[in-house]
């Protein structure tokens, strides 16, 4: 623990380094949309880190190569049992339904940070964390120990350890895909070697099990920070790491005004062994005097290695002030980072009051590029924030309107983010106590949010959502469909409009099932908050409108005169009805959770409807029976399914379904 805080505090100087070190001039042209956009579909947001409220931050996510079914995602997380923070895994082998939580007994022990996920071409799941231990000689440092799982982080086997002389930091992954030399190759970037500033590569040839290195691929020299950002592999085996470079020393580190850092990229073209001199990408502006947005840090990079029209055109996003409030940027090099295009807003309606910031980006099969960020646009709470989500199909020169991803907004300041934790640490031989919590240490979630392309294309955004005070681990399925162009000089055909059954409404009491969220409860005001989702485990699609109705309290049948009189006394009060009742009678309209289709497909989950009561005694709440209703398919033959003209979102099992029939 002690170890774990002076990392901290280290880390902590850094990023105040980093902060200080940013800034730019120049305008930018807004992007267009074309007539024949790509169409975004967002899916439920599903709950990923069910294992307590506590916070949970700096967010990975990996797809397998493999599947569809298969993903591994990762976060810093308060769940220590002695206190502190340490790192888990989240694996879900049905395409991101559900997902299984797995700790790793060196993070419960010794603590730890900057969590990482990849898949090998193997399928191997790989989970990579520092780990606050000590070195050969008893001196507190950070090693990096890799945990691999060979079905899909069902099971983790033990981790093997790259120990630390020197310290290590922010480490990234990337493995090498294709099918050149290096093929299977898996590398993991680390910066070390504190006040000099290395970025050093290790590299693996055996599924991660041993590694090799690291291999210097750039310095700082002592006079200027620098540290490495997403790797990428590009389609000829070639290995491209990206950096950030900032201001350390304090007689050039900034405290107000704007400052400026740049982004490189360095090339290894024999596996990892030896890299080419630094290339300038682009320049990132903050803005020192902004204490209001919650910045991340240094850009994102992807690569796009296997679409058909834009392959090894490489990309970056990044957070920037230069124009005023920080906004998302994005370039883009189609020369394999020789040369830059001129930065520019990945949404160039967002309004000129709000704030941008923690982008994350991804490239699927199909060359199809999508980047996430946090949005602050609501302009009644300057700290809220909600995931979003805009797509390019022309290799960045335009891109979609943005997509609210995250159903509710967040609030980073919540109760459980404001949970201070006591730590005891060692500096310079002086022991302090810090107190530090989410809200203070991670105020922008983490260093980092997740963003992965499955096998089928689809995007699998990874943030830190705190609708409910709490950062937690949340997910959607974001589908992109892109219009076939038209033939020349004829016009596109108007989309045909799936057909509709015949429907009429039924009970649901046997068609779905109940499916809770963290509840929260205001002991002072003696309210409750309770976030319940609904899956359809029917065989039919159930249409809007759905509907929550409140029948009663308690089971009058079975109870006396005193018993009715105690419960009427205690009747919860709803606050949220949808028809203005408040007791017996009172509606909860659950149609607008419905993601992705027009009605909830069997199988499906929608978002959380949150019913809100107002309690008498929180001890005495009776019972609340509930009638719930929707509209299903009705007569004989009535289309199941499969023929019911949802549409919208399509479950892994169904995609995994289509690449056999294509393959």
């Amino acid at each position: 623990m002690r170890f774990a805080m002076t990392r901290s505090f280290e880390k902590s100087l850094r990023a105040i380094a980093v902060a200080a070190a940013l800034g730019l001039a120049g305008g930018w042209a807004a992007l267009g949309a074309e007539a024949s956009a790509p169409k975004v579909t967002v899916g439920p947001n599903i709950l990923v880190s069910r294992d307590g409220d506590v916070p949970h931050v700096e967010l990975i996510v990996a797809a397998s190569p493999r599947t569809v079914k298969n993903l591994v995602g990762a976060a810093i997380t308060a769940t220590r049992p002695a206190g502190g923070w340490a790192c888990r895994a989240y694996s879900s082998t049905d395409g991101g339904a559900t997902w299984k939580a797995s700790e790793f007994p060196e993070q419960v022990e010794w603590g730890g940070g900057d969590p990482q996920t990849a898949f090998t071409i193997q399928g191997t799941a790989l989970m990579v964390a520092l780990t606050m231990n000590q070195s050969d000689v008893g001196k507190a440092c950070a090693s990096m120990h890799v945990w691999r799982s060979e079905n899909g982080g069902v099971t983790w086997q033990p981790a093997s350890e790259i120990p630390c002389n020197p310290s290590w930091d922010h480490e990234q992954i990337v493995v090498d895909t294709t099918k050149g030399r290096y093929a299977g190759r898996i590398y993991l970037g680390a910066l070390y070697d504190y006040p000099v500033y290395r970025v050093g590569v290790f590299r693996s040839d055996d599924d991660g099990r041993t590694w090799i290195g690291p291999s210097e691929a750039a310095n700082g020299g002592g006079t200027i920070g620098i540290n490495d950002v997403t790797p990428m592999v590009l389609s000829d085996g070639t290995l491209v790491v990206p950096y950030g470079d900032f201001d350390f020393l304090p007689e050039k580190r900034k405290s107000k005004g704007t400052a400026t850092s740049n982004f490189w990229t360095v090339a290894s073209t024999d596996g990892g062994v030896t890299f080419s001199e630094p290339r300038k990408a682009v320049s990132q502006t903050w803005n020192l005097d902004d204490k209001e947005t919650k910045v991340a840090g240094f850009g994102k990079f992807a690569a796009d290695v296997e679409g058909p029209k834009y392959r090894d055109r490489i990309y970056t996003t990044w957070e920037d002030a230069r124009s005023g409030k920080y906004k998302i940027l994005f370039s883009s090099s189609a020369d394999r980072g020789k040369t830059w295009s001129a930065p520019r807003p990945v949404d160039a309606s967002s309004p000129a009051t709000a704030s941008q910031w923690q982008p994350a980006i991804a490239v699927n099969k199909d060359g199809i590029v999508a980047v996430t960020w946090f949005d602050g646009r609501n302009p009644s709470d300057k700290k809220e924030y909600q995931e979003y989500l805009a797509v390019s199909a022309d290799g960045g020169e335009t891109f979609t309107a943005p997509v609210a991803v995250s159903s509710a907004p967040s609030h980073p300041d919540g109760p459980g983010n404001s949970q201070l934790s006591p730590m005891v640490w060692v500096h310079e031989g002086q022991i302090s106590l810090s107190l530090i919590s989410a809200a203070s240490r991670w105020g922008s979630g983490g260093d980092y949010m997740g963003l992965a392309a499955d096998k089928a294309g689809v995007f699998h955004p990874f943030w830190a959502d705190a609708r409910g005070g709490t950062f937690q681990v949340y997910t959607a399925d974001v589908k992109v469909d892109v219009p076939k162009a038209p033939e020349p000089g004829k016009p596109a055909p108007p989309a045909a409009a799936p057909a509709k059954p015949a429907l009429a409404e039924a009970a649901l009491t046997e068609r779905v099932e109940f499916i809770f969220d963290p509840t929260r409860y205001d002991a002072a005001k003696k309210q409750v908050e309770i976030p319940v989702r609904i899956r359809n485990k029917s065989s039919e699609p159930i249409y809007p409108p759905i509907r929550l109705e409140i029948v009663g309290f308690g089971f009058p049948q079975y109870e006396n005169e005193d018993d009715k009189k105690r419960n009427a006394e205690n009747a919860p009060t709803v606050l949220n009805s949808s028809n203005g009742k408040s007791k017996e009678g009172a509606a909860l309209e659950l149609s607008t959770t419905i993601a992705g289709s027009d009605a909830l497909q069997p199988g499906a989950l929608s978002n959380p409807f949150v019913i809100r009561l107002q309690l008498v005694d929180a001890t005495k709440t009776p019972t609340v029976r509930l009638k719930a209703t929707g509209m299903v398919p009705s007569g004989p033959g009535s289309p199941k399914a499969a023929a019911s003209g949802g549409g919208g979102h399509k479950s892994p099992a169904d995609r995994e379904g289509e690449e056999e029939v294509e393959r």
